[in-house]
């Protein structure tokens, strides 16, 4: 059961099939709608479930996908307009793949998986995201810590104490789990279709990138490339083996999985705002 309204600027819900053939509220709105017809077409559109997990749905709690296959839920444009940016990107890119592979979709025994480039030549994989700054801080490994500046404080209540400023440095652990997990499922599936992978990067296109903002967190750069690590073949399986095994027995079973742990909820941050079936997972229980 997909997506089957959106929410509109004054909170409201509308059915999706008559928010695309007339806007609600567009007496209200200077261009007749909140979005442009295309923007609110492409984050409705949504993959048809054919019944097998596909490797992007099984990295999310197993909760979330399943509530997204049984529920009939609400978006917020505004909060999907991620996808606007993210397709454009890809779209484009798809332009200069040449004879390289790419945006094509594997299936093995667990779950299905569609790769955005494989570059033949170097042996390489790639896989394109647009992210923020925070992110792309958060996936290099980059940590804020306290800096003595050699100065005291002159005055104040803190008269007499050490002056200090936040600096970035690259000592912290790279948050990378499902971007690990991700593409060494592709590299899998490209390596058992006959392609080997040599490398994987995550090429992140900063959103934020060249603010203020950005460059206080350390990301001096418009687009990096991260690369990943190759982890074991046994270890990438059986996660995701375990993940589609136990979506498709609650399935079956018509049974509400487990709530979704920490890391996948965002240590719970996910459930604030970001979760599409927040509402049905609360009343759930």
């Amino acid at each position: 059961m997909p997506a089957k309204w959106l929410i509109c600027p004054d909170g409201e819900q509308c059915l999706i099939t008559d928010c695309l053939t007339a806007c609600r509220i567009a007496d209200t709105l200077p261009a007749g709608r909140c979005l442009s017809l295309r923007t609110l077409r492409l984050i409705a559109e949504q993959r048809e479930w054919n019944g097998i997990p596909s490797t992007t749905q099984l990295l999310k709690g197993t909760r979330e996908a399943y509530l997204e296959l049984v529920t009939d839920y609400a978006i917020n444009p505004q909060d999907a307009l991620w996808r606007v940016n993210g397709t454009k990107a890809h779209s484009i890119l798809e332009l200069y793949h040449d004879n390289d592979l790419g945006e094509i979709r594997l299936t093995d025994e667990v779950c299905s998986g569609k790769f955005d480039y494989y570059d033949s030549a170097d042996q390489i994989l790639y896989d394109t995201k647009t992210w923020g700054s925070y992110k792309i801080m958060k996936a290099l490994g980059y940590q804020q810590i306290t800096v003595d500046t050699g100065e005291i404080y002159k005055s104040g209540a803190k008269k007499g104490q050490p002056k200090t400023r936040k600096e970035w440095t690259d000592g912290g652990d790279p948050d990378l789990f499902n971007e690990e997990i991700q593409l060494n499922d592709y590299r899998m599936k490209l390596e058992a279709a006959g392609f080997p992978v040599k490398q994987m990067f995550i090429e992140a296109l900063c959103r934020d990138g060249n603010t203020y903002i950005a460059k206080q967190r350390g990301i001096e750069q418009a687009g990096v490339l991260i690369p990943i690590r190759h982890l074991p073949n046994c270890e990438v399986y059986s996660h995701l083996k375990a993940k589609a095994d136990y979506l498709m027995l609650c399935l079956e079973k018509k049974e509400m999985p487990n709530y979704c742990t920490d890391r996948e909820s965002w240590e719970g941050r996910k459930c604030e705002r970001y979760c599409n079936v927040r509402g049905a997972c609360k009343g759930g229980e």
